[in-house]
């Protein structure tokens, strides 16, 4: 199942948010481009402020234990290499919360407003208990309006 038969990329975004960033060191090999597992790093911690923003964490806790999102599909597009130094915004778009899982897409855009890099990820909401392999649940009651609240 492709990542794009999921999200509504033809319909106004959930919600967005936009994380700034620089290239740093960690993210470049010795040509000092930066590494395209770099672009999945930047946009995770898009992710993180997306959902810091709202009040949320990666880990989520109720009374039944600890929930969160693994990912499913991740994909990158990158239309030109981000470069040591290089200052940018890191979009994100929430097009999908179906009360089982999310999809963000997210555009690395780069001081002059050009996209340098999109991508997607799909993840499910699952619960982590301590004594076998990690499940998927339907979002717990408030988690879909936490998610698609302005802020």
């Amino acid at each position: 199942m492709s990542i794009n038969s999921l999200s509504k990329s033809d319909e106004a975004p959930l919600a967005q948010f936009s994380y700034p960033r620089e290239v740093r060191m960690v993210d470049t090999d010795a040509s000092g481009f930066a590494h395209f597992s770099s672009y999945f790093r930047m946009m995770e911690e898009a992710e993180y402020g997306f959902l810091r923003s709202r009040g949320l964490s990666v880990v989520l806790r109720d009374e039944r234990g600890t929930m969160g999102f693994p990912r499913i599909n991740c994909e990158i597009d990158i239309v030109r290499p981000l470069v040591l130094g290089e200052q940018v915004d890191v979009n994100v778009s929430l097009v999908t919360a179906d009360g089982k899982r999310v999809v963000y897409q997210f555009a690395i855009v780069d001081a002059d407003g050009q996209i340098a890099v999109t991508g997607e990820f799909l993840a499910a909401l699952c619960r982590f208990p301590n004594d076998k392999m990690p499940y998927a649940i339907l979002f717990p009651p408030g988690l879909t309006e936490k998610l698609t609240a302005p802020v």
